[in-house]
């Protein structure tokens, strides 16, 4: 009898929008400490396909960042995505 790994099976085929629960948690929290607008220009800075609409860039680039680490506490992970975001996006203009 020949065992499947079910895990391994849905990480090889799973589409390119998945997001897992800790993802969209971490992105919500995310979209409503930086007051991200949906719009369709982040998905560029964020090195994902243009098609996608804010929300769903920050959803797939919180998940991509989540699939490469291991053993993450959300909170902890939240503050780092943010640091890691301000370093990706360009600077505002609006300098004091």
């Amino acid at each position: 009898m020949k065992i499947i790994d079910y895990d391994k099976l849905f990480a090889e085929f799973k589409p390119n929008g998945y997001v897992s629960e800790d993802a969209n948690t971490i992105a919500n929290m995310l979209i409503y400490d930086l007051c991200i607008q949906p719009g369709y220009n982040l998905a560029r800075f964020l090195g994902i396909k243009p098609c996608f609409n804010n929300h769903m860039a920050m959803r797939i680039w919180v998940q991509k960042r989540l699939d490469t680490s291991l053993g993450y506490v959300v909170e902890d992970m939240c503050s780092q995505l943010q640091s890691e975001l301000y370093e990706l996006l360009p600077p505002s203009g609006y300098g004091y």
